[in-house]
């Protein structure tokens, strides 16, 4: 096996913290850990899963929440995709209740990043995209989530959720109608917003799909898109899909659902 190498294009020095990837100039008491991409596009789902294990015993492939959580700076390849470990649904999935009318049994598909856009996509395990690994063993997310009569805190992000039932769950929007919906909200004499991009895909849980969220704390939401407040351009807006836990972007125009968020401090 080739000697590692400690520069941009092969192995980039990290420190990891609860998905997210601090530069090393932030000093603390964090787990070192490195970032290896694969200069090419040439793996399954599977072959990716190998690629990592080659590299040493430490390594493994990166989740689809580290993949998404990496900044911007990190040295992806131009126009490259990124295998997770992800893949769902399975025979242990929770299938949820807030569908369209879409039950059944769903083919298993594996869950892809692509950092030019910071889209995660379902696709065929079969599929050939570059491999993504870390030598840290696996952070999972803290959640901290409270239902009150006034919605659900997330106490981890210092926001609170509006109830689902407080307003029409089915109501579409266009990316503005979002917006205005949210801030022209009259719900327990708080001020309220669209979430950011984090903030929404922060309580997908892949544990769940069909919805992808814990219904719990968070209800049946609908298996389609939901509006983030974030844009990729001035035409094309973040949304986050519950039916298996997705990021894409959309045509602001086009029509989304709208769940809203209230800083708690």
């Amino acid at each position: 096996m080739r000697a590692m190498l400690l520069y941009e294009a092969d192995c980039w020095p990290i420190i990891v913290h609860r998905f997210n990837i601090f530069l090393p100039l932030f000093l603390s008491p964090l787990a070192w850990g490195e970032i290896h991409l694969s200069p090419r596009e040439t793996y399954t789902q599977e072959q990716a899963h190998e690629y990592c294990r080659t590299l040493g015993s430490s390594w493994r492939q990166m989740s689809i929440q580290e993949l998404f959580d990496l900044p911007s700076n990190a040295p992806f390849a131009e126009g490259s995709s990124y295998w997770s470990s992800n893949r769902g649904p399975s025979d242990s999935t929770e299938i949820g209740t807030g569908s369209e009318g879409d039950g059944g049994i769903i083919a298993m598909v594996g869950y892809s990043y692509y950092p030019k856009e910071r889209n995660i996509t379902l696709s065929p395990p079969t599929k050939r995209i570059a491999a993504a690994c870390i030598n840290t063993s696996e952070k999972k997310q803290p959640r901290s989530y409270h239902v009150t009569s006034n919605g659900t805190e997330d106490r981890a992000s210092g926001i609170l959720w509006h109830s689902l039932d407080a307003t029409d769950k089915r109501a579409k929007y266009t990316f503005e109608q979002a917006k205005d919906q949210c801030e022209n909200l009259a719900l327990n004499g708080r001020t309220w917003r669209l979430p950011s991009l984090e903030e929404l895909y922060g309580i997908v849980d892949y544990s769940y799909f069909r919805p992808s969220v814990d219904m719990k704390y968070f209800g049946a939401m609908m298996h389609r898109y939901y509006w983030s407040s974030e844009s990729l351009n001035a035409t094309e807006g973040y949304v986050v899909g519950f039916k298996l836990g997705s990021v894409a972007t959309v045509n602001k125009t086009e029509s989304a659902y709208a769940r809203c968020v209230s800083d708690l401090n």
